[in-house]
């Protein structure tokens, strides 16, 4: 993956190993981000970038993704998120939009370490189905769509 990346990418993608965001504002970001992805599902941290809305915007747009850790937001995360400007936060996700270039690198510093404070983030736990081992009958898997059909 390194290799398919430019000298500025690889700069950039230092400092966002470093920093914990990465700076995507460069006009193809795709492989620096896929790459930071994938260092952030790695060590399973969320996922914090901003870029540019156009090639010359002095405003741009922070994206948080907790899809890259094993954890969701809680409702005092996503307070917490909201309180710092977040349009609309999910378990999953947050968003800013418009926000001035030069406070950028300060918001996305902040985000990350409201996104990693421990009463802020719950283990994402999916719903166990029941299984009545009782019963002599053999086991039969059906899937949730067709049981709520």
């Amino acid at each position: 993956m390194a290799g398919t990346l430019t000298p500025r990418d690889r700069r950039r993608l230092r400092q966002a190993h470093e920093n914990g965001y990465l700076d995507a504002t460069s006009t193809d970001n795709h492989a620096a981000m896929k790459a930071h992805g994938l260092w952030c599902w790695r060590l399973k941290l969320p996922m914090v970038w901003f870029a540019r809305h156009s090639p010359r915007s002095r405003f741009g747009s922070l994206h948080l993704d907790m899809l890259t850790t094993p954890h969701m937001l809680t409702v005092a995360g996503q307070a917490a998120l909201k309180a710092l400007g977040a349009t609309r936060p999910t378990p999953h996700d947050a968003l800013w939009e418009r926000v001035p270039l030069g406070g950028m690198e300060k918001l996305a510093h902040a985000v990350l370490r409201a996104a990693l404070q421990p009463p802020h983030y719950r283990l994402n736990r999916s719903p166990l189905a029941k299984i009545d081992t009782r019963s002599g009958k053999p086991l039969k898997l059906v899937s949730r769509k067709v049981r709520s059909a």
